[in-house]
């Protein structure tokens, strides 16, 4: 004998149900944070490509063209002979020179001013000494240091200072750098 089949339309659905909702909720959310990011990223994508259509349109254009008279090649020798040398001043390590200048001061002697000719690395140093003793001392220890080679006494004289007579001086050294 068969069965008889029960259909019970009115059933309650459940923990079935409640799953079904939370996922079709989950998916809606993801769904509109998927919009919102495409959204937001298309907006970027028109600001790079209108940037790539101004670079691309600065590198088409025509630059003027720089026409040289001819009778003007000597002079911009000169001036880039003139830059080069201010080039080459501007490299000099400056402070491995301080520090060579500061390691052989003394109470005595004052440097008053700093001239290096960047394309010969040769440094012109002007200064006071309150003997001549200590400038030739000076001279001694500044031919001493690992930075300084061939330290020459270029000119000196005597003058009265606010202290009494003072060795005014010009120095001449070539700047060899430290090893």
């Amino acid at each position: 004998m068969m069965r008889a089949l029960q259909l019970d339309f009115l059933h309650p659905a459940g923990r079935r149900l409640q799953l079904g909702v939370a996922l079709l909720a989950l998916g809606v959310a993801a769904a509109g944070f998927v919009a919102w990011r495409y959204y937001a990223l298309s907006g970027d994508v028109e600001r790079l490509e209108a940037r790539l259509e101004d670079v691309k349109r600065l590198a088409r254009r025509d630059l003027p063209r720089m026409r040289m008279p001819a009778g003007d090649a000597k002079l911009l020798a000169q001036e880039v002979g003139r830059a080069n040398a201010v080039l080459a001043s501007l490299t000099l390590p400056w402070d491995a020179m301080f520090e060579e200048l500061e390691s052989a001061a003394s109470a005595n002697v004052a440097l008053l001013g700093i001239q290096p000719d960047g394309a010969g690395r040769q440094v012109r140093l002007a200064g006071e000494a309150r003997r001549f003793e200590d400038l030739l001392a000076y001279v001694a220890r500044l031919d001493a240091t690992q930075g300084f080679a061939n330290v020459f006494l270029s000119g000196h004289e005597l003058r009265s200072g606010s202290g009494g007579q003072v060795v005014a001086f010009t120095l001449t050294a070539e700047w060899v750098g430290r090893p």
